[in-house]
């Protein structure tokens, strides 16, 4: 593993991150120029703490916070030039060691590739045209050559596109047909057969749509299902423990999550409701009882929900945690350093992102 992949490990946009169940959470709000749509945490200066890079789609602009120890944030520069940016990726995409930053942006339907000088510099490295309303990005290896692809999708075209990384360089290896409103892909190994598969909900159409991984990185679709419109940002995690990873998504018209078990969209899933306005979702053990519960981030509530799991897959409410104004997405990783996993919170409503420091 070379040192960024290392660096990524505790970076979550709904992937588990391992760490000791809190005892209660710290609010810290770190604020910023722009109010971040989304974002992303990883190690972008090479220092050894978690740092922070937001898109801010108001200013058209990137920003990336560095960790300075101890909670403190620092915003040190921003991407200028960007066309409402909706989301970001991050990745050691040129594969130089350092974690470079894939943007779309959803008003030049493109993505634009960012490379890193290892000390959180980012240099504009490539520009990838995809379909209408590019609005979310997710970096994952898809075809097993040890690099990281990208999975792209395209809100207005209702498309998935899936860029291939060649030796740092990226082309449309293929575009799947979605439905509208795509929304960010969810990727795991629904069929447990060693590769990467994905499953994408749309905000508009109200659609499931899962795409098996026949094991080259060319995706075939494998089943859907209508659940209603207005679901948002899916998750993959074991939550019933059984080895294979359940697909979770959030709906905010009907207040509720819903888990597919081992990914299947052929079956009706168990519903769990949840706040007002449930959007993102990561999993973390909570409790520390060894199954994975769930923080629901709640739009309209302004805050961080607690599922806890009761290990076979069935949720209960837990806590709820107030953080700032209209929280979009969520990050997980040991922000200060203490073996912990903590909360990042894009608050898309003001100027500023909200950490929840376990303690």
């Amino acid at each position: 593993m070379n040192n960024a992949a290392a660096r990524l490990t505790l970076v979550s946009v709904g992937v588990l991150v391992v760490g000791l169940a809190p005892a209660e959470w710290e609010r810290v709000d770190v604020p910023l120029s722009a109010p971040p749509y989304n974002l992303v945490a990883a190690d972008l200066n090479g220092d050894g703490r978690v740092d922070v890079a937001g898109v801010a789609r108001t200013t058209n602009q990137a920003l990336v916070v560095l960790n300075r120890g101890g909670a403190e944030f620092e915003e040190v520069t921003a991407i200028d030039g960007l066309a409402r940016p909706e989301a970001l990726a991050a990745g050691d995409f040129d594969m130089d060691g350092d974690v470079d930053l894939a943007i779309t942006n959803a008003g030049a339907d493109e993505v634009v590739i960012y490379a890193n000088d290892g000390r959180a510099g980012f240099e504009h490295l490539q520009v990838i045209a995809v379909d209408a309303s590019p609005h979310a990005v997710v970096a994952a290896d898809i075809d097993g050559d040890g690099d990281d692809d990208l999975l792209v999708s395209a809100f207005s075209g209702a498309t998935v596109a899936v860029l291939r990384n060649t030796d740092g360089a990226f082309a449309v290896a293929q575009t799947l047909a979605a439905a509208p409103g795509a929304e960010r892909v969810a990727v795991g190994d629904f069929d447990a057969d060693g590769d990467q598969d994905f499953a994408v909900p749309t905000f508009s159409a109200g659609i499931v749509t899962r795409y098996d991984n026949p094991g080259d990185g060319n995706f075939v679709a494998a089943g859907s299902i209508t659940v209603g419109a207005r679901h948002h940002i899916p998750a993959v995690a074991d939550v019933d423990g059984d080895g294979i990873v359940d697909l979770l998504v959030t709906s905010s018209g009907s207040a509720e999550l819903l888990t597919f078990a081992a990914g299947d969209v052929g079956a009706d899933p168990l519903p769990t409701l949840v706040g007002v306005a449930p959007w993102d979702v990561a999993p973390l053990d909570l409790d520390g009882d060894g199954d994975l519960d769930l923080l629901v981030v709640d739009y309209a509530a302004n805050q961080v929900h607690e599922l806890l799991n009761d290990g076979s897959g069935g949720f209960a409410r837990g806590a709820a945690h107030p953080v700032g104004t209209q929280p979009h997405q969520i990050a997980l990783a040991d922000f200060d350093g203490d073996g912990r996993a903590d909360v990042a919170v894009a608050n898309e409503g003001e100027p500023s992102f909200t950490l929840l420091l376990a303690r």
